[in-house]
């Protein structure tokens, strides 16, 4: 929801905004009172939601936990661009001496090229990659990703998979990244740590947000058969957002939206001519399953610096009032009524047993919000670039343990908050390329 203070007006709490904030943003602070049209504390009718029947379940919640548990325990290790630092330290800790980011990245799209035969969607949906060459204004040596890049052997790159829409002349991007973050308590001494740089298991960060769009793609293929897309849904896991890469998939596919020179690579070698399709949004998912204590059930809908960056932040405010309504009618069903809330796995082995779904506060935090963490994800190379963004996080704390350390496990996953952040999103990027006919202007 709309982060307004109690007894405060839409109205009221932008005036003051806009007495606070710069020319631009006052701008953007009209173009939401015009986008809302209602003020903040009065009800509006909600629309009936497209993909609520394929994830407020039981069984969504199972494929939730199984994928972000087979990502983040399985074989896949070495999940850092940089990956493999050959010092004494690391050598020591890692399991063996190569990346494992490229064969995570085929094992995704064999993922996705299953999904499309299964929807008998194939000629139809497309998975593919962007590859591209790590290229740095400095040498750095001592990352083996790094050096691979710069001798031919490896190259990195985002993936790709496009469910169609009636216009394919436009797409809303739903996107993640899949490579995870050094673990800082190995690496800093005041942390115990020895100077080893080891990639995280990446369970929160940042499976927790590449489940969700594994599992949005049947969701999508459903709405796309049914005719109800209205433009492309392109499903989007970027590559090296942690340190030291600094979000260089984003980096390089704004580039080539800005270029209009996106080309995507199929399995055979042959490519795609993308540089014609309009993007009309992206929604960047980046940590949605720690639900923060003390502040609990909470999650962050933050906006880029444009009026239609607000249009997508609208989507999913009107998406998480949607699921706060469903969720009351689910919770009096037999298979939840009379449940409390449920608990993380004590062993991060076991599923969490079924529970009530919570109901989620999700707050718009707008540019100039000191809580808004946008500035820290890729959704901020997208909104530099100019094009409409949104990221959904959950209410993050870079104190908390389990971030960017040892213990971002399934022991730290939320089950039931992280997969009604990720129903929220999934329908909030369906509602966008629905409702895509309106361009998503003011």
């Amino acid at each position: 929801m709309l982060n307004i203070p109690r007894g405060e007006s839409t109205d009221d709490w932008l005036r003051r905004l806009g007495r606070r904030r710069t020319l631009e943003a006052r701008a953007l602070s009209a173009a939401l009172r015009r986008i809302l049209r209602v003020s903040g504390d009065e009800p509006f009718p909600l629309p009936e939601p497209l993909t609520y029947h394929a994830t407020a379940t039981r069984g969504f919640e199972r494929r939730y936990w199984d994928t972000i548990a087979k990502l983040s325990t399985g074989r896949f290790l070495n999940k850092e661009n940089a990956d493999c630092v050959d010092d004494p330290p690391t050598r020591s800790l890692r399991r063996h001496a190569h990346r494992d980011l490229e064969a995570l990245g085929d094992w995704l799209l064999a993922y996705y090229r299953n999904a499309i035969a299964a929807a008998g969607m194939e000629g139809k949906a497309l998975a593919g990659d962007l590859p591209f060459r790590w290229e740095t204004d400095f040498d750095f040596g001592w990352m083996g990703g790094w050096l691979s890049n710069q001798k031919g052997e490896e190259r990195e790159r985002d993936l790709l998979v496009m469910i169609p829409g009636r216009d394919r002349g436009r797409a809303v991007i739903m996107a993640d990244h899949y490579n995870t973050a050094y673990m800082e308590d190995l690496y800093y001494k005041e942390s115990g740590g020895k100077l080893a740089r080891v990639a995280a298991r990446g369970a929160d960060d940042n499976h927790s947000a590449t489940a969700a769009l594994m599992l949005g793609a049947p969701v999508f293929m459903e709405l796309s058969r049914a005719g109800l897309l209205a433009c492309d849904v392109w499903l989007v896991h970027l590559t090296g957002e942690e340190f030291p890469a600094d979000c260089m998939g984003a980096r390089y596919l704004a580039r080539q939206i800005a270029e209009k020179s996106l080309r995507l690579r199929r399995d055979d070698g042959s490519r795609v001519d993308l540089s014609h399709v309009a993007i009309e949004g992206v929604c960047v998912l980046d940590m949605v399953a720690h639900n923060r204590r003390p502040f609990r059930d909470v999650f962050q809908i933050s906006p880029g610096l444009s009026p239609r960056s607000y249009r997508l932040a609208y989507q999913g405010h009107v998406a998480a009032r949607m699921w706060n309504a469903g969720a009351a009618e689910w919770n009096r069903r037999a298979a939840r009524r009379g449940l409390n809330r449920g608990k993380r796995s004590r062993d991060g082995k076991t599923i969490p047993a079924i529970a009530r779904h919570p109901q989620l506060r999700g707050e718009v935090r707008i540019p100039g919000d000191p809580r808004s963490s946008l500035f820290n994800t890729d959704g901020q190379i997208f909104s530099d670039a100019g094009i409409p963004v949104i990221l959904f996080m959950e209410n993050y704390d870079i104190n908390r343990t389990g971030y960017h350390d040892s213990k971002d496990t399934m022991v730290n996953i939320d089950l039931d908050y992280g997969a009604a952040v990720a129903a929220i999103a999934i329908e909030t990027v369906a509602r966008a390329a629905h409702s895509s006919t309106e361009r998503m202007s003011l």
